[in-house]
């Protein structure tokens, strides 16, 4: 600055200059900024070409004249306190604004430096610089973020700014309601911590990915709140850069799409729903719409009719699926509908874009705005194999009433039959028995008369007519069971009374070798004593058929907890029966091989009677015990808990 005032007393008193002072001149007269040099009277001793553009003043009126007149009163009184104080050497630095020559804003950073030779203040340096476009683009960048701002409060959506490394250093306040966190919870990495755990390490590898690429992110993910709610969201980001090109950080907005997506997996579920339905039910949906002429069919509705997504419908070519019988009849149902409104339900004939032959069920109806029809809408279904089903249905109907008369024809040739065997038992079975109770008197005469042979003969008569009046029982019975209607009507019967009436139909020679032991306490079982008599009875007859003569015969009576039942045993020392035969004991016809002279032929009911006689009772009939030393057929008589 001595330079300048150096240069400038040269310049006042017109001497003249050597070289070096002069391009120091050209030099501050070359720099922007507003330079100048006043003395302790605030004479103006130098000013620059800045400084006189500046004040657009004549610059003879510069030099040599005082600041005041220079600034004039109004800013000469803003600036005088800064002079005082740089007089008083002090450095005063400062802003001012006012208006420039032509009228427009003008923004001045001044600074005031002291002159001080020999330790005195002798006046100050002045520089000014012109940062009018600074302030106007800071009070721009002021209104612009303002603007932001009360845009991004305002926004449905959440606006976040991050840093260049992805660092929140802005979030809004519907951003900090979606996430959960407050605003100073939700700047830097805080945000991370409510990632959801199953998303947290690719949500932060997308945004390094990102940040490192500067490219843009879109990018779906949950996150977990301080709530507990979890929340899907969806978020956008793009680089922001610098006038220069420089990466300043990235601006994004995030949505939560919670709602929306329960939406769509509702939508898709209620689709596939529909659909699934459709294909099961065989029922498609079709709309013609009249204005337009665009037909549109349901997914089901194109499977039924064998076309794929790409084959566009229209009335005439939907037609064409029908027989031309078939065909006429839509097409009046159609014409039917646009005329009078009528719907219709048709079953029809169809064949398929792949030729096959099905039945369809038609619906429709027309839609009509203020009176004008402007779609054809209904529903489409496969019945074919409803069609078969009812023609099964209507055959099978005509196989049960046929059935039904069947019965009923069985049902009287039953009962017929039932009177003939009543019949049958009275007329032939009460003569055999009138026999075999005189032939028993026979025998008890002839042994008073001590006629051995006559009365040899007389037994051996009377083991005939009990051996034919068991056929005649045995075979009623086996009618009798085989034409039974209903369950069994069991009663608590006395145990002992069964064996005693069983043991009694042996013949009088024949009872004394038969034996009871008891190895229970019961004395009464569940039970249709009729039948059981019938079936007990089987076996003592042939126990005492095939035993050796005069050998032992056992019932042994006895009983089980569990299942609960009446277990009744009955053992002869009979021969072992052959391991062939035992498969088929209890099958009907199953009989002694009649060249067996040890063992006479029969008719094979016997042990028939005995199992289906114990079924009838839910009971069981088994061979218990077959050796070389004897046979044990075993009888089990299932009880009720209550009975």
């Amino acid at each position: 600055m001595r330079l300048s005032t150096s240069m400038k007393a040269q310049r006042m008193s017109n001497e003249p200059a050597d070289e070096s002072p002069q391009l120091a001149w050209s030099l501050l007269d070359g720099v922007p900024s507003m330079l100048a040099h006043f003395d302790v009277d605030l004479i103006c001793r130098f000013a620059n070409a800045a400084y006189v553009r500046g004040l657009g003043v004549d610059p003879a009126k510069v030099v040599g004249v005082s600041m005041a007149q220079i600034l004039g009163s109004e800013r000469f009184a803003r600036r005088e306190a800064h002079v005082r104080r740089a007089l008083a050497g002090h450095v005063e630095s400062f802003e001012d604004a006012g208006r420039a020559a032509d009228g427009a804003p003008l923004h001045l950073q001044i600074t005031y430096v002291p002159q001080r030779i020999g330790g005195a203040v002798r006046g100050f340096a002045v520089e000014i610089t012109d940062i009018t476009v600074l302030r106007l683009t800071e009070v721009a960048l002021r209104d612009s973020e303002a603007k932001f701002r009360t845009l991004s409060e305002s926004s449905p959506l959440g606006v976040y700014f991050a840093d260049a490394h992805g660092k929140r250093t802005y979030t809004n306040a519907r951003w900090q309601e979606i996430y959960g966190l407050s605003s100073g919870q939700g700047l830097g990495d805080g945000w991370t911590r409510v990632l959801h755990e199953d998303d947290r390490d690719r949500v932060i590898a997308a945004w390094r990915d990102m940040a490192a690429k500067e490219r843009e992110l879109e990018l779906e993910f949950r996150i977990r709140r301080h709530d507990a709610a979890v929340r899907i969201l969806r978020t956008r980001a793009r680089p922001v850069r610098s006038d220069a090109g420089d990466m300043i950080g990235f601006v994004g907005a995030i949505e939560d799409i919670t709602e929306r997506k329960t939406d769509e997996s509702r939508l898709r579920a209620s689709e596939e729903f529909l659909d699934r339905t459709g294909r099961i039910a065989g029922v498609g949906g079709w709309q013609v719409d009249l204005l337009g002429g665009e037909v549109h069919w349901s997914a089901h509705t194109r499977r039924i009719h064998e076309v794929d997504e790409h084959f566009q419908p229209s009335l005439g070519r939907g037609l064409e699926f029908y027989p031309p019988d078939a065909r006429a009849r839509l097409d009046a149902a159609i014409k039917s509908a646009l005329s009078d409104g009528t719907s219709w339900d048709l079953e029809l004939p169809f064949i398929t874009a792949g030729g096959r032959d099905l039945w369809v069920r038609v619906f429709g109806e027309v839609e009509h705005v203020e009176g004008v029809p402007v779609r054809l809408l209904g529903a489409f279904q496969d019945v074919t194999e409803y069609r078969r089903h009812r023609v099964a249905l209507l055959r099978e109907q005509e196989l049960r009433l046929e059935s039904e008369r069947h019965a009923a024809e069985l049902d009287r040739l039953l009962t017929e039959r039932g009177e003939m065997l009543d019949v049958l038992a009275h007329e032939v079975r009460q003569p055999l028995n009138n026999a075999s109770a005189a032939l028993q008197s026979a025998a008890s005469a002839v042994d008073e008369l001590h006629e051995h042979s006559a009365s040899v003969r007389l037994v051996r008569a009377q083991t005939v007519l009990g051996q034919v009046l068991a056929s005649i029982d045995n075979t009623l019975a086996v009618a009798s069971l085989l034409a039974r209607p209903g369950p069994l009507r069991r009663q608590d019967a006395d145990i002992d009374t069964l064996l005693a009436v069983s043991i009694g139909d042996m013949l009088p020679g024949e009872r004394a070798r038969i034996r009871v032991e008891r190895d229970t306490r019961t004395r009464t079982a569940s039970m249709d004593m009729s039948l059981m008599r019938l079936a007990l009875r089987n076996l003592l007859s042939n126990a005492l058929r095939y035993s050796p003569p005069g050998s032992p015969v056992v019932v042994r009576v006895g009983d089980w907890d569990e299942p609960l039942a009446l277990v009744l045993d009955v053992s002869n020392g009979g021969a072992e029966i052959p391991a062939e035969r035992v498969q088929r004991l209890f099958e009907r016809g199953a009989k002694r091989r009649a060249n067996d002279a040890s063992h006479p032929a029969g008719l094979g009911l016997g042990l028939y009677i005995v199992r289906r006689v114990m079924e009838l009772h839910a009971g069981s009939a088994e061979l218990a015990a077959n050796s070389t030393t004897g046979v044990t057929f075993r009888l089990v008589l299932t009880q009720q808990a209550d009975e």
